[in-house]
């Protein structure tokens, strides 16, 4: 009987060692995934950071070359644009003529400079065309114009880069 208590008594301490090294081994394992969570949140928030900064950087060149174009568009109307000024100032402040050739001059180079940079005249004043809603608008208090109607151009319209800003003002023929 003693040899059985013996037994039974040795019995659950062999088992608690097991236990033990069972408990130990989760808790390695626990700690390993927590560890490696932290590293993959420290990755992600680096990963985060550096999208950051390349957005910011991206924005950064868009908007540096959007001012270089526009510096390089007021460098180019600089000249006609202060000559204009200029025109005006002889006209109406000195009452010295102006010759509407001269002032001419200076608009089509104003237009050119436009143009260089993707501005369009979509129609010639005084040419024919057939109305287009699309396109055309009708001048003063004109009644209503069909479509395919002969019509005159009085003003040209103006597109940028191909979408139309401004629709040629149109007359019946």
């Amino acid at each position: 009987m003693l040899k059985w208590l013996r037994r039974a008594l040795r019995q659950p301490a062999e088992a608690a060692p097991q236990a033990d090294d069972h408990a130990l081994a989760l808790e390695r394992e626990a700690q390993g995934l927590r560890l490696e969570m932290e590293e993959r949140e420290r990755s992600a928030a680096s990963l985060k950071s550096e999208l950051e900064r390349q957005r910011n950087g991206e924005s950064a060149r868009i908007a540096e070359a959007v001012q270089s174009r526009i510096e390089k568009l007021m460098a180019d109307v600089a000249a006609p644009v202060a000559q204009l000024i200029t025109q005006a100032h002889l006209l109406e402040v000195e009452g010295k003529p102006v010759q509407a050739k001269d002032a001419l001059a200076v608009a089509k180079r104003l237009v050119r400079a436009l143009e260089d940079e993707g501005l369009k005249l979509e129609g010639g004043v005084g040419e024919t065309a057939s109305f287009d809603p699309n396109r055309h608008e009708p001048l003063g208090g004109q009644a209503a114009l069909t479509p395919g109607q002969a019509v005159v151009l009085r003003f040209a319209g103006v597109s940028y880069r191909g979408r139309l800003i401004r629709r040629a003002g149109v007359e019946r023929q």
